[in-house]
């Protein structure tokens, strides 16, 4: 479960009062030192190439100059009561809006594709509300490894509704920049029961176990030799994946849990 450092590491919290129509798939993530949302119309597995991206990133001061080299400056416009930077790259269809929302934390709103992208940027902007409420997940805690630290939470949403949701651990002595294996729940459909492996030889993938309500199953994933071992090899993420239970009324995101 988080603890106090850990929500303060994610913080500041926010969440989208307004997203374009059309936009009902989305990602979700807090991870140490952000929290990010990516929303998207079109195929359900990601956003494609000339479709509508919007992305809304809370976290460290960035360098906006180099970040936006080559890119069009366009005038300066208040957002919160704050002075935003608009950028556009007309080339490839971006525009973003930044800002800087408390010393230290800078907020980048960027658009792919969108109709009138200053305005519908500004809107998104204007509308986002600061919330001291944590990422939350539709199962129940569960120990994923002796010494394993949380590392990020992400939710993500398929036309209106959650589809997958995990959180990522990195373990004991890690010293990589990501986490080391994650453990959460996916929607697979009617074919959900039983045992599913998606794993490379060595190991490192994913472990399912379905049989949960709403045609669910608890997934471990193993991203690191490091993680693939603290969870017990591939015996163990099977073991922990069947260990994942939902929360009461999953599709009720008022009754999920911190992880």
């Amino acid at each position: 479960m988080h603890g106090r450092t850990d929500l303060d590491l994610v913080r500041p919290l926010f969440r989208a009062d307004w997203l374009p129509d059309g936009m009902t798939h989305r990602t979700c993530a807090s991870h140490r030192g952000e929290r990010s949302l990516i929303a998207w119309e079109g195929p359900v597995t990601g956003p494609m190439a000339g479709s509508r991206v919007l992305s809304v990133r809370v976290g460290s001061t960035v360098d906006v100059s180099a970040t936006h080299r080559g890119w069009r400056r366009g005038p300066d416009v208040s957002v919160q009561g704050r002075t935003a930077q608009l950028y556009a790259d007309p080339d490839h269809g971006h525009t973003s809006l930044t800002w800087q929302h408390r010393p230290g934390a800078a907020v980048t709103v960027l658009g792919t594709n969108l109709p009138a992208p200053a305005r519908t940027l500004r809107r998104i902007a204007d509308g986002l509300v600061w919330t001291e409420e944590p990422a939350r997940v539709p199962f129940l805690a569960v120990a994923p490894a002796d010494g394993a630290r949380w590392e990020t939470t992400v939710v993500d949403w398929r036309d209106g509704r959650w589809h997958r949701a995990r959180c990522g651990y990195r373990v004991l002595g890690a010293a990589g920049p990501h986490e080391d294996l994650t453990v959460g729940v996916v929607r697979t459909g009617p074919t959900a029961a039983g045992r599913a492996v998606d794993a490379a030889p060595g190991g490192l993938g994913a472990y399912r176990v379905g049989g949960l309500g709403g045609e669910c199953a608890g997934e471990v994933v193993a991203l690191t030799i490091r993680g693939l071992a603290a969870l017990g090899g591939p015996e163990g993420a099977l073991a922990l994946a069947a260990a994942v239970r939902l929360v009461d009324r999953p599709g009720d995101e008022s009754t999920w849990r911190l992880p």
